[in-house]
This record gives structure tokens, C-alpha cells and sequence, in this order.
């Protein structure tokens, strides 16, 4: 073993130098063997240019983490000689040098080394860097080196991309400031509403544009839903294997997103998958298995508590008691609902993979099995995925290549579909915990008892679940290939085509003596959804440098995609068995009106960007779009997006230089405009709607659904954005700032018009709302160069969200809520001056107690009495009405971020993340409904501390038979949250280990998720979001699936 140090006069950390044995032959030929029949036989060998023999092996490593890196440059100086690692950090290559020699060795994000190699073969150890502008982040179409970006640009973590995920969405989660990720549902393969700098549209899209290898989509869960099944949409994202994910780039301001036009207001997502190196082959194995449950469960009251509720609900109407203090007595604890229906599940994850590549070609193949059941009974989600990305250098001029992924998956859901018009309701989370505690679940001879005489449908809502079916399939097909050719050093072409094919399948029925069909006699539906997108991009790029001082880029081009939907539904009801399920529509005696559709939209786009850069000390970018869009009117199809962007490096700068405490700074500034066509289909358009009516007989015929708007424009956003980096003590601790804001124009809203149109409404371009906020994210290097590593990283966001118009003469209206129970009590109110999400409702005031001299008193009802609940009377007016409600609060955090830790000691490394949100509000309408005490349902445990006139209770109203439910202060909670997210602690073996085995990496890791959340919310978790990706109805809970805790092992080896 051999010491060798840094070239130079500046000292270098000792590296150590360790023997390697060679890949044995029989592995080496089995995977050639393999990987030849996929693609062919000359990606797999290395080339090399003997000049003298000798021949330079090594591996390269994290210094902290110990695990191997690939893709690491390794040079030597003086020559033209380089090779890029494969993925166990493996190099290997003849030089025409003889030892000693020079050894360059780069890698993105980490710091370059120039080492002095005197035998192979060598083990290099690179320390991660904080913050270093030479580094290459990737923005549209391309890539820039980091020191001549003007724009807001966050990198996800590599220890995030690293940890265990169900689907991509979730890698985002407090990985970047200004990201806001709000898990809707813990539904095996539910989807997450994630936020950018805020909200901007109140009727259009809000979430993000996702660019996965160069063929953008939207993450809309439409287009995995027919309509036939019901619970939470299937996340599209899900069908994309996170481990597949090489880096993931956040675009969030004017200048980096003016590249994606009218899809970029709401941000920008870009996904690089994994590629072929140059290098040898390799093949690799990442898996893991784990349980997971229930985090915390709701107070509910026992049997013997709901009895004695029921009594008294009966008394205050002088109706004789169910229940005798025997009867009370003997009854306990009852059936405990939650326990039965919630369980302890598995998941777990397997994928195999190899890569590889020569001097020519570079491959990447991997197939993945994720399964996940849920800790809800009978739900689950299950992903067969395969990716394959192949490149090919056809000469110095010409390359080719292909990225393309394909998935299955299945799920089964519960009924949590928070829509009263859904084919399945009611919400089966809701029936778990709202049904008597008094009811057994199990009749004497083990069945499940059906028999609840408090309700008038069968009521067991574990047979429930375990009988009704509610499964969606989903096969995604999502690809491109392209051709690049360099006409010259600095002038290339690039043409490339891609195709996003979605079909979704959904299977439901509800059998004649569950509680979803027995009113019905069983309900069967089957739908189909089909959604084609094609992509065509064509760009040229022009780069030169002059005189060393200027540097020049040039990007132009065209792009055209258009998407097709095609959808089917059918269904009936009334079945004669239930043995055919879903599989038989014809037998059901009702058959229900089918429906089918097809949707189109076209985008044909011209774009261009110009980044010029002097002494890569001033950079100034001028990027720019012009979208034609097929969703809006002739003479508005087009609109135009441009920004500018300034950047000054002012750490190169010799008055900066001699402050020996910075290490680098950057000064940015810009400005541009974005737009949004997220609007749905047809809008400016008046469709017409197939209806039935009575003209001498029953006839169909065909209304406008909607007036047509020939003005119809883009919802379009102007954003401001500076912003500073800051490196410190040699990039030990880097800060990265951004201050901005944002103001969304021509806010497509549903104006009211005169009744004489035949229309109450027409959609039109009169909003405005503005975002306004801070971001903030450091990274730091506590220890330094020791044995003991410990890396920080704290992310920070600050947004204020603000309505500034809805219309000439219009202050607010209430959101309308795809739910009737809830929509009924317009608990959203949107007001100009007021945030989106503002919530709206009665402030509470005690309860009435005897002795209070109740005619004097403002009511809500003239029968209202003592033991119930008290309302601030809020204009003094005497009484309480409408005009009494207030600002309850709003959805919108005052701040949300993470902090990371992240130790090392020898081989071990420990993960710790940290996530919260302060300030936020929820709307926890699934307690309100808990707490409309009624002779059927169970009620939460607080009721058990009602009032009664020898229990003055100044919280609790007295027991009453469904009293009419009030949207108040009593249901909006603090919904701010700090919870330990993840926990990890992985072993990585020596090398010297595992080439016993033939490994070239061999780890293993232990990973706690969930683990602690601190919060004052009383529903199952903070993070909820009950209508999902609703733009008005974020933060209600009504019933949504419960996150959960998860605990599991797995292992990382590669050969």
C-alpha cells in the first residue's frame, strides 16, 4: 500500500493505493453473453491506444460514504488519454505513460483531484464538494456550467435520490427551496400536489412540468382515471421507477423556464435517467423489503361510551334508552374498528440492472418489481417496470440514441373518493371509523356479521373491504430516440421524436350485501382511458469561445406535440349473483347510460436562447418562446414568452479575492414571463352535450354545455427573481439565495352573466393573484478533512400568496368542492386581498350554560338552548348569520424546509432528514363529521366529555340528534408539523471483502421512515390533501387514506 499525494507544493490528505482482484472469468462471460443479445458485441469491450505497455487500474470513491462513483473523468495530464468509471467506479485502460504519472479526476459535485500514480492498482478517494461554479447543471435542452447560470436552478441532493421512494414526485420532498410536496394520500400509488414558488392559477393547472429525457409531460391523474373506479387517483408519476433517476433539476424562475413557455409558469422539473458509461460492464442489484403501518390511530369512544352517547341522545327527546347500565357494562370496549381494518403490511422493491459502454456506445438496461400492499386490508399497488437507454457514436460527427422505459402497473384501492357522485361511495375510510363500536365484526360461527340495526344497509365495513372490487390497471409506453450531428467543432443539429402512451383500465363492483351495493342490488363499472402524446424537437446549437474572454451559445428551434384521449365507461346495477362481478355488465336488470369521449390538444412551438458569458464573470441570457396552442380561439392561439437574465461573478473579482473567507460568489438577477394552458379541453369553445327530453316520446338530442369564448387567452405569469451564491472556507459552507416575485394576469374564472344567455356563467380572462417570497439553502462541510464526516444541508422556503382581482366588481366567491356534503358549508373562500385555500367559517364562543340569559343572547337558531354551541356575533348585529363568518385562516405555510445530516465513519454512513411546515391551517372535516353526534355513528372520544348540566363543558356541545353542522374555527387546526422523515444507517464492505465474492461494491442499509412527526393536528397526519391536486381545496381532510410509518433493510451490490 502507497501513499501519493497531490501534485505541487499544496499539501494533499494521504490516499491509500490497495491491490484489486480481477471479475472472475465464467461471471465476466455470462454477462457478456447476456447483454450481447440486447444490443451487440462492440459496446461491451473497452478501447484503448497501447502506445507503451502499460496499463492503469483503479476505483473511485466517495471519501465518505465509501461507495464507488461513476461517471468520474480520470485524465492524464499531458496527454490525450481519459476514461469515464462504470457504476462501481471502475476504471481501466492502457496509457502510453510510464510510472509515475499525473492523474486528473473530476466528477460533478465533487472536488478535482490532480494525484501522482506511481503503480496500479489505485483506489481514489474524492471529496464532495459544497459549491463549486465549474460545476454543470441542466437546463432546458442542455446544460451550462453553473458559474454562467442566471437563473434559480436547485439540484436534488444525491442522498435523496438515494433513498427509498414509491414513485419520483416523492425524491422532491424537502429536497430543494421553494418546493412544496403535500402527500394527498397514503394510497398505494397515490399521487403527490407539489407546489412551486405557490400557487398561481385558480381555475387552470398548478403543478409542475415534468421533463423526463427531453419529453415533457404533466403529471395530470385524469389520465389514469375513467371514472369507473373510485379513492385516490393513480399517480402517472408512479409508473416511472425512482431508481432509474439519475439527477432531478428544479426550474424555477423567468429565466430557466422561458425555455418551456406556457408550461413553464408553474415550474419545471427535469429527469435524467440513468446512461452507459465508457468503461467496463458491470451489472448490479438494488433491493429491499420492509413492513409498514399505521402511524397513529384516531380517539374514538369505546362501546360502552357510545352506548351511554346513544342514551342520551335519546333522552334529549324524551325517547326511552337502548341501553340498560347492565347492558353498558357488560358491552366495554366493543368492536375497535381501526384495529380490524388497518394492518401491518409489506413492501418491497427489486431491480437488476447493467451498463456499460466503449469508446462508440454506451447502454443502460434494468428491470424493476415494486410491490406494495397498503396498511388499509385489500389495497395495494404493484409496478413491473423496464428501461432501456442506448447511445452510439457513429463517427466524430454523428450520435445516436434511444431513451425509452415501459411499466405495468395494478393497484387496488380503497373507497376514498371524496366525490358524493362517485360510483363507489361512501368513503371507506370514513365507514371504518364512524361505524359502532357496539357491532361485532364477526358473527359466533367466524363469518362476518352484516347485521348493524342502527343503519338500513349492511354494515360492516371490513367485508367491505375485503369484497368490493376497485382496481386500475395501467400500461405506460414513454420514449424518444434522437440523432445529433456536428456539422462543425462549435455548430450541431438535433432532431429528435417521442411518443408518451397511457392506457388505464378500472374494474369496479360492489356486491349486493356489501354497504356500496346493497341499495343498489351490486354495481358493477369498467372503464377505459387511452392517451397518446407524440413529441417532435428539432434544435441547432451553436457554441464558441473567443480569445479565451467571450463565450457564446446559441440555441434555436421547433417542437410540435400533440395528445389524444380516448375514454369508454359502462356500468350497471341490479345484479340477479354477484359471482360475475364486473365481468358481466349485460346481466345487471339497470343498465347505466354509457359514456365515451376523445380529447385532443396541439402545441407547436418556436424557441431560442442566447447565453453570452466575458471571462465567465458576466453572463447575460436572452431565452425565449412562442407556443401556438389548439385549446384557445383563432387570433389567441399564439403566445410569446420571453426573459432575460443576468449573472456577475463577483468572486472573481480581485477585491473579492482577497477576502480569504469567500471562496466564490455570484450575484443574479432576472426577469421574464411565463404563461399556463393548463386550462382543460375545448374551453374557448361552446361543446355540445348529448341530453334527453320528452317530445311526444323520450328523445336525444344535443345542447351547448357551455357558452364560447372567442377571447379566451393564457393565464400568463411576469417574474422577477435575484439571487446570490456564496461559497465559504473553501466551499465548506455555500448559501444559496433567491428573493422573487411572481404575478399571474388573465385569471380564466366563471364570471356570472345575464340568465337570459342560458348560461350563469362564462369562463374569462379577469384574474390576477400574485407570489412573493425567500429561499434559502445551505450546505455545509462541519468537519472537514477526518475520519468523521458530517455534512449539513438545511433547505428554507417563505411564500405569501395573495388574490389581486377576480373581476370588475367581484371581492370573493366560495370554491366549489367536488363533494356536496362538504361544498354544502363553502368552507373556501376566495377574496381578493386574502391568500388561495383562505377558509371560511364561524368563530366559536363556549357553549351556553345555565344561568346565561339566553334571550339576550345572538343564536344561530331561535331553538337553541343550554349545552349548545355559542357563535361570535361578529357585526354586533344580535344575531348570527352568514354575514358573521371570518377568515379562519388559510392553507398556506408561513415557511416549510428540511434539514439533513449526514455522518460518516469508516464504512458506516447515517442519514438523518428533517422536514416541517409552520403555519399552514387544515380543514378537518372528517372530525366535524365525527362530531355530529347521531343514534348510527361513533363519535370521536372528546365526546365523552360533552356537556350535561352536572358536566359544564365549555368545549363540548350536550348530546343532540344530528345537529346541523357549521363550518368554524372548532374544525380549521394548526397543521404546522416537524417530523423525522428518514433514517438510514448503511455499511459499505471493504473491497477487500467482497472480491472474494467477485463484487466490485457490496451495502448494505437499514431505513426508518415516518419515524416521529410532532403536530397539534388531531386527524391522522398533517400531510393531507383530500381532493388531491385541487387548486382551491388543498388542506381538507375528509377521509383520506393514512400516511404511514415504514421500517426495512435492503442492499446495494454490484459486479
Amino acid at each position: 500500500m502507497q501513499n501519493i499525494g497531490k501534485a505541487g507544493t499544496l499539501s494533499f490528505p494521504a490516499l491509500r493505493v490497495i491491490t484489486q482482484n480481477k471479475t472472475g472469468k465464467t461471471l465476466k462471460m455470462l454477462v457478456s453473453l447476456f447483454l450481447t443479445s440486447l444490443i451487440y458485441s462492440s459496446a461491451f469491450s473497452q478501447t484503448t491506444r497501447p502506445l507503451i505497455n502499460s496499463t492503469l487500474r483503479g476505483r473511485v470513491i466517495d471519501s465518505r460514504t465509501k461507495s464507488p462513483l461513476g461517471g468520474v473523468l480520470v485524465h492524464i495530464k499531458g496527454t490525450t488519454h481519459e476514461v469515464a468509471t462504470d457504476d462501481q467506479g471502475q476504471f481501466n485502460f492502457v496509457t502510453g505513460q510510464k510510472f509515475p504519472y499525473t492523474l486528473i479526476v473530476s466528477l460533478i459535485g465533487y472536488k478535482k483531484e490532480e494525484l501522482v500514480v506511481s503503480e496500479s492498482t489505485v483506489e481514489i478517494q474524492l471529496e464532495e464538494s459544497v459549491n463549486l461554479l465549474n460545476d454543470v447543471v441542466i437546463v432546458g435542452y442542455g446544460t451550462q456550467r453553473k458559474s454562467d447560470v442566471t437563473g434559480s436552478v436547485s439540484s436534488v441532493p444525491r442522498e435523496n435520490l438515494n433513498q427509498v421512494s414509491p414513485s419520483v414526485d416523492n425524491l422532491l420532498r424537502g429536497a430543494a427551496p421553494g418546493v412544496q410536496v403535500t402527500q394527498s394520500s397514503g394510497q398505494p400509488g397515490a399521487s403527490a400536489s407539489i407546489r412551486i414558488r405557490g400557487g398561481n392559477s385558480i381555475t387552470g393547472g398548478n403543478e409542475p412540468l415534468y421533463v423526463i429525457d427531453g419529453f415533457p409531460i404533466y403529471n395530470d391523474n385524469g389520465n389514469t382515471s375513467t371514472g369507473a373506479g373510485s379513492g385516490a387517483g393513480t399517480n402517472a408519476l408512479s409508473t416511472i421507477n425512482p431508481s432509474d433517476i439519475e439527477s432531478i433539476d428544479i426550474l424555477k424562475d423567468a429565466s430557466a423556464t422561458a425555455i418551456y413557455g406556457s408550461r413553464g409558469a408553474n415550474g419545471v422539473v427535469l429527469i435524467t435517467t440513468k446512461k452507459g458509461r465508457r468503461g467496463s460492464n458491470s451489472v448490479s442489484y438494488q433491493g429491499y423489503y420492509g413492513t409498514q403501518k399505521l402511524s397513529d390511530k384516531i380517539d374514538l369512544l369505546n362501546g360502552s361510551q357510545w352506548a351511554s352517547l346513544r342514551n342520551d341522545i335519546l333522552a334529549s327527546t324524551n325517547q326511552p334508552a337502548s341501553f340498560t347500565p347492565d347492558q353498558i357494562a357488560a358491552i366495554g370496549n366493543g368492536t375497535d374498528w381501526q384495529s380490524a381494518a388497518f394492518h401491518t403490511s409489506p413492501v418491497q422493491n427489486h431491480e437488476l440492472s447493467f451498463a456499460g459502454g466503449d469508446d462508440k456506445s454506451r447502454f443502460a438496461v434494468s428491470g424493476n418489481y415494486f410491490s406494495q400492499d397498503g396498511i388499509v386490508k385489500n389495497t395495494d399497488f404493484t409496478r413491473y417496470a423496464g428501461r432501456f437507454n442506448y447511445e452510439r457514436d457513429f463517427s466524430d460527427k454523428f450520435k445516436f440514441g434511444i431513451n425509452s422505459t415501459g411499466s405495468y402497473s395494478t393497484s387496488q384501492g380503497a373507497a376514498t373518493n371524496s366525490s358524493s357522485t362517485s360510483l363507489s361511495s361512501p368513503n371507506a375510510i370514513t365507514n371504518v371509523i364512524v361505524t359502532s363500536p357496539v357491532i361485532s365484526l364477526y358473527n359466533a360461527d367466524g363469518t362476518f356479521n352484516l347485521n348493524n340495526p342502527y343503519m338500513t344497509t349492511p354494515g360492516n365495513p371490513v367485508y367491505d373491504l375485503d369484497l368490493v372490487t376497485n382496481q386500475t390497471n395501467i400500461t405506460r409506453i414513454l420514449g424518444n430516440a434522437f440523432g445529433e450531428y456536428k456539422f462543425t467543432r462549435d455548430f450541431s443539429a438535433k432532431v429528435s421524436v417521442g411518443a408518451d402512451l397511457i392506457g388505464a383500465k378500472q374494474n369496479y363492483y360492489a356486491p349486493s350485501n356489501s354497504s356500496n351495493g346493497y341499495l343498489l342490488l351490486g354495481s358493477a363499472a369498467v372503464g377505459s382511458r387511452q392517451t397518446n402524446s407524440w413529441l417532435n424537437e428539432n434544435t441547432v446549437n451553436y457554441n464558441h469561445s473567443f480569445n479565451d474572454k467571450h463565450t457564446l451559445s446559441v440555441l434555436a428551434g421547433y417542437t410540435t406535440q400533440h395528445s389524444k384521449s380516448e375514454n369508454v365507461l359502462a356500468g350497471s346495477k341490479n345484479f340477479v349473483t354477484d359471482q360475475t362481478t364486473y365481468n358481466n355488465l349485460q346481466s345487471g336488470a339497470q343498465i347505466n347510460t354509457p359514456s365515451s369521449g376523445t380529447y385532443e390538444w396541439s402545441l407547436n412551438s418556436f424557441l431560442a436562447r442566447i447565453n453570452y458569458s466575458f471571462l465567465h464573470r458576466y453572463n447575460f441570457t436572452f431565452s425565449g418562446r412562442a407556443d401556438g396552442s389548439s385549446r384557445f380561439s383563432k387570433g389567441n392561439y399564439w403566445g410569446y414568452f420571453p426573459s432575460v437574465g443576468l449573472s456577475w461573478n463577483a468572486g472573481d473579482e480581485k477585491f473579492i479575492k482577497n477576502i480569504d473567507a469567500i471562496s466564490n460568489l455570484k450575484i443574479r438577477f432576472s426577469v421574464g414571463s411565463t404563461g399556463n394552458q393548463e386550462i382543460g379541453y375545448y374551453q374557448a369553445l361552446a361543446p355540445l352535450n348529448a341530453v334527453t327530453y320528452n317530445f311526444a316520446s323520450l328523445t336525444t338530442g344535443f345542447a351547448p354545455a357551455s357558452l364560447s369564448n372567442p377571447n379566451l387567452k393564457w393565464e400568463k405569469t411576469l417574474q422577477y427573481n435575484a439571487g446570490i451564491d456564496l461559497g465559504l472556507f473553501d466551499s465548506r459552507i455555500s448559501l444559496v439565495a433567491d428573493a422573487y416575485y411572481k404575478k399571474t394576469t388573465d385569471l380564466l374564472l366563471n364570471v356570472p352573466i345575464p340568465i337570459s344567455s342560458g348560461f350563469a356563467t362564462s369562463l374569462q380572462n379577469v384574474g390576477s393573484v400574485e407570489n412573493k417570497g425567500f429561499e434559502l439553502g445551505i450546505n455545509s462541510d462541519n468537519l472537514g478533512k477526518s475520519q468523521f464526516t458530517w455534512k449539513t444541508s438545511l433547505v428554507y422556503s417563505l411564500n405569501r400568496n395573495k388574490v389581486l382581482s377576480l373581476g370588475e366588481n367581484v371581492k370573493s366567491f366560495f370554491a366549489n368542492i367536488n363533494n356536496s356534503t362538504v361544498n354544502l358549508l363553502q368552507p373556501v373562500n376566495i377574496i381578493v386581498g386574502q391568500p388561495l385555500g383562505t377558509f371560511w367559517g364561524y368563530r366559536t364562543n363556549g357553549i351556553f350554560q345555565l344561568g346565561d340569559e339566553m334571550s339576550k343572547l345572538p343564536k344561530i337558531k331561535a331553538s337553541d338552548t343550554f349545552g349548545d354551541r355559542r357563535y361570535v356575533d361578529t357585526n354586533n348585529d344580535g344575531a348570527i348569520t352568514a354575514a358573521d363568518k371570518v377568515s379562519l385562516g388559510s392553507v398556506q405555510p408561513k415557511f416549510s424546509g428540511s434539514l439533513s445530516n449526514t455522518f460518516g465513519y469508516k464504512n458506516f454512513d447515517l442519514l438523518v432528514f428533517i422536514q416541517g411546515s409552520y403555519g399552514n391551517e387544515i380543514y378537518n372535516a372528517f372530525k366535524q363529521q365525527l362530531e355530529i353526534t347521531n343514534l348510527v355513528q361513533n363519535s370521536t372520544a372528546d365526546i365523552a366529555n360533552r356537556w350535561t348540566p352536572t358536566n359544564p363543558s365549555n368545549e363540548i356541545p350536550r348530546a343532540t340528534n344530528s345537529p346541523v353542522a357549521q363550518m368554524s374555527n372548532r374544525y380549521v387546526e394548526d397543521g404546522s408539523y416537524l417530523r423525522l422523515k428518514t433514517l438510514t444507517l448503511g455499511y459499505t464492505f471493504k473491497n477487500e471483502l467482497i472480491s472474494k465474492i467477485k463484487a466490485k461494491q457490496l451495502r448494505l442499509f437499514v431505513t426508518a421512515q415516518n419515524l416521529a412527526t410532532w403536530t397539534k393536528y388531531t386527524g391522522y397526519d398533517p400531510e393531507v390533501s383530500s381532493f388531491e391536486q385541487s387548486n382551491t381545496a388543498q388542506g381538507i381532510d375528509y377521509g383520506a387514506y393514512p400516511n404511514y410509518r415504514t421500517f426495512l433493510a435492503g442492499l446495494n451490490v454490484s459486479f
